[in-house]
């Protein structure tokens, strides 16, 4: 189980908060996942609107930043997305050490609404064995959510080609954030990726996860453990106890 931190606004958009603001909310949020029993956190920088195709370098400075006060904090897995940067995502991520990367775009081409990303599988893996990151685990999207598929080709096949290319985990999310997969996609997935692992990528709720669990091996929760902009220790806790009831099951 991973817990998503979304960090809010980095220097350059207009709500941001300051550096200081930014990373006492992702150690509060830290903190209250490592209490509720959560195996590791995600950090992201959702709230950097309109997202960029390839980020500015005060970007990476600033997310830099915060992964090495929150690496330092942490006693559990700590991972990150730069979105939508997949190279810088690796390289920083090496740079601080963090454990693992999630990668939106990774096998599929795919318009968002701020323009066209490319497949890049091939050159993330050459990137990543470049730099010395072997270590570094890869959890990447397949048809990710917010985006409209370019490449002409189904769930399967995406799942397929991710697993070539030695994605750690496949990630399937609903269409949106808050909206959780298919149960007939996870289906599908499992069946194509074989021993690759799945995760839940959206709307994994305390409702939904038994249905969910017959097929996937893990998820990243943000949006049903939150209240306003924070993780809720009282609804983070709940979730994990409900996951202790199905590993218990195993």
């Amino acid at each position: 189980m991973i817990g998503m931190i979304h960090l809010p606004p980095l220097p350059g958009y207009i709500k941001h908060p300051g550096m200081d603001a930014v990373i006492k909310k992702a150690l509060i949020d830290l903190n209250t996942l490592q209490k509720a029993g959560f195996d590791g956190v995600l950090i992201e920088n959702d709230n950097d609107q309109p997202h960029q195709i390839g980020v500015s370098k005060s970007i990476t400075a600033s997310f830099t930043k915060v992964m090495k006060q929150v690496c330092k904090e942490a006693k559990i897995p700590v991972g990150m997305e730069i979105i939508y940067d997949m190279p810088q995502t690796i390289k920083t991520a090496h740079k601080v050490g963090a454990d693992f990367v999630r990668l939106d775009v990774f096998v599929d081409t795919v318009l968002t609404k701020w323009g066209k990303i490319p497949s890049q599988a091939k050159e993330l893996v050459v990137l990543k064995e470049k730099i010395g990151a072997k270590e570094l685990v890869m959890l990447t999207d397949i048809q990710v959510k917010h985006a409209q598929m370019l490449d002409k080709k189904t769930l399967e096949q995406s799942a397929k080609e991710a697993a070539q290319y030695i994605s750690n985990a496949l990630i399937v999310t609903g269409d949106w954030t808050g909206h959780p997969p298919f149960i007939n996609d996870c289906k599908k997935v499992k069946k194509a990726a074989k021993a690759t692992p799945l995760l839940i990528g959206s709307g994994l709720d305390s409702k939904n996860i038994k249905k969910l669990f017959k097929y996937a091996d893990g998820a990243i929760v943000g949006t049903s453990i939150k209240t306003g902009d924070y993780i809720d220790l009282v609804k983070a806790t709940n979730l994990i106890n409900v996951v202790k009831k199905i590993r218990s099951k195993i």
